[in-house]
């Protein structure tokens, strides 16, 4: 079969550079080919397991992230052959670092505990070079972060208080980082080698195949002739989407390219069109039942079972859900804007067709439903997508009749690279919080912090709690999600659950505020992202964003405090908490926008969102309370409806 129109827009939906190159993509096929390899057999210790993946992601982000790149400056001849010339001897430093660990990881398991002379320079360079890759890639506060963890190791003596330690040598540093499993090689490396490379590489895989054309074109089907269409189809796709991805900012950048301009065409407000797709986005990792990688994380911190995960977490998510849903009905109303014009809506029939792309999401579900491992589920999701989009010509990732693919260059070798390029700055962001996490080890300071969280707050839950979300927020603004619910999850969520908050509900409260960094202003990265698509300010696109997730924010102190959101307590207590929950957030819905029939005056806005806050009280006095309030603060738009007869039933015709 040839090429159709399905497969034009699925090349123009594949998020590949141009410069992307051959060696680039060849290490990204290694790296991808280990992962798979070691995940399937189940072979080789830790120092080679994660050691290899580490040190193959370092030299692969020094070819794709080079020096000359990564500074804001003109650079001669002379300055870009210093520039590759640094990149080189980090490429030969990480190699012989690593590989040392990877050739001797026997001996060094014997004599576990002690380091020779010669790993002493080794396990200073192993950190350099991490902490050089997470600063080309994600910028400065991550690696001074751990330089200060770094330093706090020698300072911490001098320090007052609780935060006082006894001090530690060199040779005790460099023991716990390079030569133990609690450094360099522990927990948050673990977790990207184990689960969250595979997850990256099962979402690009389907991407790049099509599945996220599929996703838009089912979103214009469902809600392109409806009232704001264009606005809710990016909900719709972008949410599903971005609980596949896992990437919030990935996300923006490649759904949105298509969706930002359809509602800008449609009359949308640019700062709106991005503020919607950021939010949406980033919504989705909170949305089961995939809720990105870091629900495989929490799995693991927690012990808890992923079927628990996502029953617990699946009204908050689709509450989330609705009340954007319900910000862009509104806003749709007040700029008067309808649906999409019916020659961009995709025939039935065309989507219909293509609804294989969820077979694979349906197993990975399935068998996490099931009880296999994240591991194993994951790897069989990913080869039943490969089969699946083999059978139909148009979603093969590799078929050499057609003129685009060529052996180097097709949606399977740029979706391995995708993943490479989407995994790698994660992964050494993550290796970095376990240098710090090793230091944490090391002097105890996590206790220090959980106990000055609660000293801050005391043992009043409300104000823990605001602490707890300002804390989040601040470390979600400076990195990615999966970074910083690790950090926050070994900091802040022990403290937590010592006054009271279930273990569960103490992990997601955390993550829901570290994951709405990313759309509170200033630093709203995946706003920024979507602004530059939208060729909007940055900062208003932030704010909107931020409004259009405001349900977020009030979502985890309501099921702290009602845990009838998370499905726990009788049937009826979750029916009342779901109802007046659903009520609520219609009411901030239309405070956000300032309109339901007819504009809203500031007092009745202010109205609205204490009925809000009323209605998510778990105390049905309180409900109440809100009820007069939506009643007194929506009176004016029920009597202007009534007045236009827009609640009297429809004529009768007679004969």
């Amino acid at each position: 079969m040839s090429d159709t129109a399905v497969d034009a827009g699925q090349e123009d939906l594949l998020p590949i550079d141009d410069d992307v190159t051959l060696p680039e993509k060849l290490l990204a096929l290694v790296i991808a080919g280990f992962t798979v390899y070691v995940a399937v057999t189940l072979r080789f210790d830790t120092y080679q397991r994660l050691g290899t993946f580490l040190m193959l992601t370092l030299v692969y982000l020094f070819l794709r992230f080079p020096m000359r790149e990564s500074i804001d400056r003109e650079l001669g001849s002379r300055g870009r052959r210093i520039c590759n010339g640094f990149d080189a001897a980090l490429i030969v430093a990480t190699v012989v670092s690593y590989g040392y660990l990877i050739i001797f990881s026997s001996q060094i398991i014997e004599r576990a505990g002690s380091i020779q002379s010669i790993e002493m320079p080794l396990g200073v360079i192993a950190m350099f070079v991490v902490i050089e890759g997470t600063r080309r890639t994600i910028g400065w506060t991550i690696p001074l972060f751990t330089v200060a963890a770094l330093a706090y190791v020698y300072v911490g003596p001098i320090f007052p208080g609780v935060f006082a330690h006894p001090g530690y040598s060199t040779e005790q540093l460099l023991i716990q980082m390079y030569v133990t499993t609690r450094g360099l090689f522990s927990f948050p490396l673990s977790v990207m080698f184990d689960y969250v490379f595979l997850f990256v590489l099962f979402g690009a895989l389907l991407e790049v195949s099509g599945g996220g054309k599929m996703f838009l074109d089912l979103a214009k089907l469902l809600f392109g002739k409806v009232t704001g269409g264009p606005a809710k189809l990016t909900v719709f796709a972008s949410g599903s989407m971005g609980m596949i991805s896992g990437s919030a900012v990935a996300n923006a950048l490649t759904t949105g390219a298509f969706t930002i301009p359809t509602m800008k065409d449609q009359g949308y407000d640019r700062n709106f069109a991005a503020g919607v797709e950021s939010a949406a986005s980033t919504g989705g990792q909170l949305l089961p039942p995939v809720m990105g990688a870091a629900i495989f994380i929490m799995m693991d911190i927690t012990g808890i079972e992923y079927v628990t995960i996502i029953t617990r977490a699946l009204i908050p998510g689709l509450l989330l859900f609705f009340c954007v849903y319900m910000v862009v009905h509104f806003q749709s109303l007040k700029s008067g804007l309808t649906g999409l014009p019916d020659e961009v809506i995709p025939g039935r029939e065309t989507v219909i067709r293509r609804l294989y792309y969820l077979i694979p999401v349906g197993v990975l579900v399935y068998l996490l439903y099931d009880g296999l491992s994240v591991r194993r589920s994951i790897i069989y999701a990913t080869a039943i997508m490969l089969v699946v989009t083999t059978i139909f010509s148009e979603s093969r990732l590799y078929d050499p009749r057609r003129e685009s693919h060529k052996l180097t260059s097709n949606p399977f070798v740029n979706g391995i690279e995708l993943t490479a390029k989407r995994a790698a700055p994660i992964v050494v962001a993550a290796t970095c919080i376990g240098i710090v996490l090793g230091v944490i080890g090391m002097t105890g300071v996590a206790l220090a912090i959980s106990a000055l969280v609660m000293d801050l707050a005391g043992t009043h839950l409300l104000l823990a709690l605001i602490v707890t979300m300002v804390l989040s927020i601040l470390f979600g603004m400076a990195v990615d999600t999966v970074t910083v619910y690790i950090l926050l999850a070994i900091l802040v969520a022990p403290g937590l659950e010592n006054i009271g908050v279930n273990q569960l509900t103490a992990h997601l409260f955390i993550f829901y505020f570290g994951l709405m960094a990313m759309v509170t202003p200033p630093v709203c990265i995946a706003a920024y992202a979507a602004s530059t698509i939208a060729e909007s300010d940055p900062i208003k696109s932030g704010f909107w964003a931020w409004k259009l997730s405001l349900a977020a924010f009030l979502l985890p102190f309501a099921f702290v405090f009602d845990p009838g959101l998370l499905l726990i307590g009788s049937t009826g207590t979750i029916a009342v908490s779901v109802v007046t929950a659903v009520v609520a957030f219609s009411a901030l819905a239309a405070a956000i926008t300032g309109f339901v029939y007819t504009d809203l005056s500031r007092v009745e806005r202010g109205m609205l969102t204490g009925a809000a806050i009323l209605l998510v009280h778990p105390e049905l006095l309180w409900n109440g309370l809100g009820m007069c309030l939506l009643v007194l603060g929506s009176f004016r738009q029920l009597r202007q409806m009534i007045a236009e007869q827009r609640l009297s039933p429809p004529a009768v015709e007679t004969e």
